[in-house]
C-alpha cells in the first residue's frame, strides 16, 4: 500500500493524516514520515508508537530544529503535560485549553508541535486534544468575524506568569496573522470559559466594549471549532500526533478528577521550507 493511499483525512476540510505505524521502522523513518504528512495536511496521527524519553527527544530533533525556549517548564524537545493537580498550573494542568497557536505569548516562532500519549486514563470527553484547520477556515470565515480580525487589534493579558515569565506584565497586543514563508495564517488564542479558574491568560479586542469582545471569541470560537474543520482526538498510550502549528490551532479538554493524562511535547522550527 503506497503512503498517499494509506492516509485518511481527520476533517471534512481535508486536514490531517492518519498513517500507518511499522514497527519495523526506525525513529528517523517514523520522524520522516510524519513530517511529510503534518506539513502537507496540518497534522498527521500515527497510533501503536512506543518510545521512551530518550527515543521521544530522538524524534523530536530528527524532525527540526528545537525552538529558542521561552517558557518556564520544561525543553523544546521535552516537555511533560502531566496533568499536574498544582493549582497554580493551567498549561500543565487539569484545565481546559482554548484554541491557540503555540509560541503566541512570547512571540516565538514554532512550526511543528509534537505530542506522544505515555500515559492516558480518562472518561470519554475528558484529556482530549482539538485541532482547528484554520486556513480553511480562515477562507470560509463569515465576513463579520473576518473584519474584527482585520480591522482591530487584540490584546493579552498573561496571568500564568510561572509559565510565561518573559512575557509583559500588562495587556499588550499581538498581530492577528502571521506569515514565516510557507502560509500566512491566524496568530491568536481564544478566550478561556467565563467560570475558568485559573486561566493562563485573558483576551480582548481592544477598543470594544467587554462584552462584544466576550461574544465575539465565543462565536469565533465556534466557528473554528465546528465540525467542518476540528478533529477532536481522543489520546491511546503509543498515540503520536505531529501538528503544523501554521496551518492549525489547538487546544485540549479538561482532564477529569480520575483522569491520568501524561503526554511528552516538542516543538522546532523549520530550517527550511518544505520539499
Amino acid at each position: 500500500m503506497s503512503e498517499q493511499t494509506a492516509r485518511r483525512q481527520l476533517t471534512p476540510s481535508g486536514m490531517g493524516s492518519l498513517l500507518p505505524c511499522d514497527p519495523q521502522d526506525s525513529v528517523e523513518d517514523l520522524a520522516l514520515s510524519a513530517r511529510r504528512a503534518a506539513l502537507e495536511t496540518g497534522c498527521a496521527l500515527m497510533r501503536g508508537v512506543r518510545l521512551d524519553e530518550d527515543g521521544f527527544r530522538l524524534l523530536v530533533r530528527s524532525l527540526g530544529d528545537t525552538v529558542d525556549h521561552k517558557f518556564g517548564e520544561g525543553q523544546a524537545d521535552l516537555l511533560k503535560l502531566n496533568a499536574s493537580r498544582d493549582k497554580d498550573k493551567v498549561v500543565t494542568g487539569r484545565g481546559a485549553l482554548p484554541l491557540h497557536t503555540d509560541g503566541l505569548l512570547v512571540g516565538e516562532r514554532v512550526d511543528l508541535i509534537i505530542l506522544y500519549a505515555a500515559e492516558f486514563s480518562d472518561v470519554p470527553g475528558s484529556g482530549e486534544t482539538y485541532v482547528s484547520d484554520q486556513l480553511t477556515a480562515g477562507d470560509e470565515m463569515p465576513a463579520h468575524l473576518r473584519r474584527v480580525l482585520d480591522e482591530h487589534e487584540i490584546e493579552y493579558l498573561v496571568t500564568e506568569r510561572g509559565y510565561f515569565p518573559t512575557v509583559p506584565e500588562d495587556w499588550y497586543t499581538i498581530p492577528t496573522t502571521r506569515d514565516y514563508g510557507r502560509v500566512k495564517s491566524l496568530n491568536l488564542a481564544t478566550a478561556f470559559a467565563p467560570d475558568a479558574e485559573p486561566r493562563s491568560w485573558d483576551v480582548r479586542v481592544k477598543g470594544m466594549e467587554r462584552s462584544a469582545s466576550d461574544a465575539f471569541f465565543t462565536e469565533l470560537d465556534t466557528f473554528l471549532r465546528g465540525e467542518r474543520y476540528a478533529y477532536t482526538h481522543r489520546w491511546q498510550v503509543g498515540d503520536l500526533l505531529v501538528i503544523d502549528n501554521q496551518r492549525t490551532l489547538h487546544g485540549r479538554t479538561a482532564i477529569s478528577d480520575g483522569g491520568i493524562r501524561v503526554l511528552f511535547r516538542g516543538q522546532l522550527t523549520l530550517s527550511a521550507p518544505a520539499a
